[in-house]
């Protein structure tokens, strides 16, 4: 080879050698990023969302320095589909998971791998509750969703519930499909054997022995404040029972809510066979295994900081939904109401322009993603539904005004297991209804005046204009989208 061959090789090599310096430089330039998440918590269970009873001190310092969207709305009311239409950043209708017996098809793609392609170590630890054949979500994934001291319908062997002032949900009195749900009760072991204390033991571990020279994605995922609502008995002391509210439905209320709760959801999950006394114990025994969940979140954020591993980490806090104790004559999920369809959603990181914001527009948590993709400078390489939030999590900015929606099936309880039901949420207005059907079976709410949610008024002759808006939003949403081959 002569001397210009060799010259010529040896630029391209060190150009060869410049451009994989400028990559690593610029991977070692990404943010890293915590996704926060736990299961059914309701805004009302931290501070930070104005609840006077609850004791959430280490979120609510994230939303403090970071960005808290106030009315940020689920994908889905109901585990499964929710988290996969956050892993995806697409609806369950473009998923095909709407309801938890659902599995997402093989060749699905995550949002998640994006990350890996960028050079991220990905890691999930705690509840997983996505089914898929193939390839997994994140790199690692490790955890459990409870520890078999106390799992959803029962304490566990040696373990005797009435000594731990157990709360059940009683038995259908026929063949219903009532679960014995422990509402309430006290975590009978120290608070390091829980599942919750554990799983932050295996990100931490995590942490440790990855790679610092790569920026890293790890999702907490806990079970709390999800059944069993158990919690160590110091939880209980931090929340004074007396300051919650009871807000217990009339019987006007119940007169005129949708038939899907009258038929279906008040033998499967209705309070009409609690007393208001075990109303309260439930709701005390929830906002105190909320709190606890915050303690062991902030364990894992103090550990953190110590290690100055929080000082280029985009942290995300949010749940998959909520849950009713007692509000709209129910207890557990599977409605629009806000205690159900509402989360917190919370963003903290060092490199945001505003700190403390608070951001009133709706906004759906399946932006989750996409907002960390491009906070992160990453682009995803494929379509997906949910749309970025970044601009206004960077700027503490409104996000643009604008419908937000939700959707679930039954699927499996027997009662229109097959029909679709879709919330929009669109300024002071939410309705919801099944949809490709002659019997709608619809709820709309005007949150300006009745953020209650008490006065059903689809069927009022009144609204007939805002009903056929607000079918014509979700109509168009449902045409819209980019569904199909380009999103799987």
């Amino acid at each position: 080879m002569g001397i210009l061959g060799q010259t010529r090789r040896r630029f391209l090599h060190q150009t060869a050698l410049s451009l994989a310096a400028s990559a690593l430089a610029a991977q070692a330039r990404r943010p890293n990023v915590l996704w926060l998440m736990t299961d059914e918590q309701r805004p009302d269970s931290l501070g930070c969302h104005g609840s006077r009873w609850a004791s959430s001190p280490h979120l609510d310092r994230l939303a403090a320095g970071g960005v808290l969207f106030e009315s940020a709305y689920t994908p889905s009311p109901v585990c499964v589909p929710c988290r996969c239409s956050l892993l995806t950043g697409n609806y369950g209708s473009t998923t095909g998971v709407l309801h938890n017996q659902q599995r997402l098809r093989a060749g699905t793609k995550f949002l998640t791998w994006a990350f890996e392609e960028a050079g991220y170590q990905t890691a999930s630890f705690g509840k997983k509750h996505y089914f898929v054949d193939g390839r997994q979500a994140f790199q690692t994934e490790g955890g459990r969703v409870t520890e078999g001291i106390v799992e959803p319908e029962h304490y566990g062997k040696g373990y005797d519930a009435a000594l731990h002032d157990a709360l059940q949900y009683p038995d259908a009195p026929t063949k219903g499909v009532r679960r014995r749900w422990i509402l309430g009760g006290q975590f009978p072991a120290p608070q390091g054997e829980s599942a919750e204390a554990k799983n932050v033991d295996l990100a931490l571990g995590w942490l440790e022995k990855r790679d610092p020279s790569r920026p890293f994605l790890l999702r907490l995922s806990l079970n709390a404040p999800h059944t069993p609502v158990v919690a160590p008995a110091e939880f209980l002391n931090v929340i004074d029972p007396d300051k919650i509210d009871l807000p217990l439905p009339g019987d006007e209320e119940l007169a005129v809510a949708p038939d899907r709760e009258r038929l279906l959801l008040r033998d499967f999950e209705g309070s009409q066979v609690l007393s208001k006394a075990e109303i309260r114990k439930a709701r005390h025994y929830y906002y105190a295994r909320a709190a606890f969940a915050d303690a062991e979140i902030g364990r894992l954020l103090g550990r953190m900081r110590e290690r100055g591993w929080l000082e280029d980490t985009i942290v995300v806090f949010t749940a998959d939904h909520g849950t009713h104790l007692g509000d709209h004559g129910l207890f557990q999920k599977q409605t629009f109401y806000d205690q159900v369809a509402t989360v917190p959603y919370i963003f903290w990181w060092r490199g945001l322009d505003r700190r403390g914001v608070r951001l009133r527009t709706p906004a759906g948590t399946i932006s989750l993603l996409p907002t960390l993709l491009e906070l992160a400078g990453i682009g995803a390489g494929w379509p997906v539904e949910g749309s970025s939030l970044a601009k206004s999590v960077l700027k503490g900015e409104e996000p643009p005004a604008g419908p937000v929606f939700s959707e679930i099936q039954f699927g499996y309880q027997g009662y229109r297991d097959h029909d679709r039901q879709v919330m929009v949420r669109e300024g002071r207005w939410k309705m919801s209804q099944f949809i490709g059907t002659k019997a709608p079976d619809g709820a709309l709410y005007d949150l300006a005046a009745d953020p209650g949610e008490t006065k059903n008024l689809f069927a009022v002759r009144e609204h007939r204009d805002t009903v056929a808006r607000l079918q014509s939003a979700i109509s168009h949403w449902d045409r819209n989208r980019k569904l199909g081959e380009k999103t799987q």
